[in-house]
């Protein structure tokens, strides 16, 4: 296997080759993906020829933790997404390219402002050994005195995150001053205003958004599609810039399922015809259910609101089942035991709708807890205000009052079987049958 040192020394063989596009010649002129291809070449190791196949190979590696030998990859054409330039890692914040049309394959900085703020991420080649800083004869570097660039890397850091938070950079030219060990500078980052008033996740989310961003873009890329997913389930209803805020403080709080759900119970909306998407819309449809085989009214605004605790977490289905059996007992205080036993209401009241059903021939669908006969004779109260239901007799003939009851099969019947007795005891007609 060849070591970094082998890699980078050929690499250094190709130092001042002309830039060609799509060239392959560590002599005649390479490009950028060129180099890289032909110098790994050279020890055994083939890599893809473009560089957004080359980003795909070995294993991703944050800034602060790159060894010799390793592919750098930077993102230089804003108009493409993606990595459209790379090199080779040198040690010590070093890295070679060949850049572009005019230019030839030379040494740069990882420093450099430029490609701090085009950095897309590193790679490590399987089958290369050694790793480290290494010097231009292949030998481990000693420097007496580290650089700002070192030395974040040395911190476990970036230079480019550094630069982003202006009280960590003071902090960092401090240290580089005085060159700080890794303990001292721990030490003195938990007393800056930085990490004292982040969380954890929040501080390592800001770190690889800057050291490895496109590692960081690809959870942030994961999170939304993720989101998004959970809130087509649940119901809610997020604009792009919502579900993007979303991602990112997922990532920062570290949200746990809970958190995800109580967040989206709060976009949880109706749609134009005023009822409820996925898990919310189902909930909806089940806590209505409750509340009409209980009898007992319940708003929509009601249901929405019950729907989305339950969405978010913050009450249970059996909580609301709990609510609206104590707006059931209220009603219908002579069934209390009954309802807290668990039995349905209209379970309670099939009586009285298969009496009323049959004497008004009508299905028993379309008698509900909510028909005035039915509702009276279950909340009936006798004189003194203690519950008293309407026992059957008296609430056939509640029924009958009702000016359906005289076109009934029922009411018929009984006026023919009265006409037919009162011809019988006039003799003009066969006695009817009193059994």
């Amino acid at each position: 296997m060849p070591t970094a040192a082998e890699i980078v020394n050929s690499a250094r063989q190709a130092l001042g080759t002309k830039y060609v596009w799509g060239g392959n010649s560590l002599t005649r002129g390479v490009d950028c993906s060129g180099l890289v291809q032909q110098v790994f070449l050279q020890h055994g190791i083939a890599l893809p020829r473009v560089t957004y196949d080359q980003i795909n190979t070995g294993h991703s590696v944050p800034i602060d933790k790159l060894y010799a030998g390793d592919l750098v990859f930077f993102d230089t054409d804003r108009k493409r997404q993606g990595p459209d330039h790379v090199g080779i890692y040198l040690g010590s914040g070093k890295f070679i390219h060949a850049p572009r049309p005019g230019q030839s394959v030379k040494i740069s900085s990882l420093a450099d402002s430029y490609y701090q703020d085009r950095w897309m991420g590193g790679r490590r080649v399987q089958g290369v050994t050694g790793g480290g800083a290494v010097s231009m004869d292949g030998l481990d570097v000693a420097q007496p005195k580290l650089e700002s660039t070192e030395l974040a890397e040395r911190y476990g850091m970036s230079y480019a995150f550094f630069k982003s938070e202006p009280e960590l950079m003071k902090l960092l030219k401090e240290a580089t001053r005085e060159q700080w060990t890794a303990d001292r500078f721990t030490g003195s980052l938990k007393s800056t205003k930085w990490w004292r008033e982040s969380s954890k996740s929040a501080r390592e989310a800001q770190v690889l958004a800057k050291t490895d961003p496109a590692t960081f873009k690809a959870q942030l890329s994961a999170q939304r599609v993720m989101i998004q997913q959970a809130a087509v389930k649940l119901g809610a209803i997020l604009t792009n810039r919502q579900l993007d805020k979303a991602a990112r403080d997922s990532l920062a709080y570290a949200w746990n399922e809970e958190k995800l759900q109580s967040f989206l119970g709060g976009y949880i909306k109706f749609t134009e015809n005023h009822s409820l998407l996925g898990m919310a819309g189902t909930a909806a449809k089940q806590i209505a259910g409750m509340a009409y085989d209980a009898g007992v009214r319940v708003s929509e605004q009601a249901v929405k609101n019950y729907a989305q605790y339950v969405v978010k977490g913050v009450s249970s289905m059996e909580d609301v089942q709990t609510e609206i059996r104590q707006q059931a007992a209220g009603a219908y205080p002579a069934f209390v035991e009954q309802i807290e036993a668990g039995a349905s209401v209209r379970d309670i009241a099939q009586p009285y709708i298969q009496m009323m059903s049959e004497e008004l021939g009508i299905p028993d669908t379309d008698i509900d807890l909510f028909t005035p006969q039915v509702k009276d004779a279950m909340g009936r109260r006798d004189d003194k205000g203690n519950p008293s239901p309407m026992n059957l007799t008296d609430f056939r003939v509640l029924v009958r009052k009702d000016p359906r009851w005289k076109q009934a099969p029922t009411a018929i019947n009984q006026a023919m079987q009265v006409g037919r007795q009162v011809l019988a005891d006039m003799g003009l007609a066969p006695e009817v049958s009193r059994g």
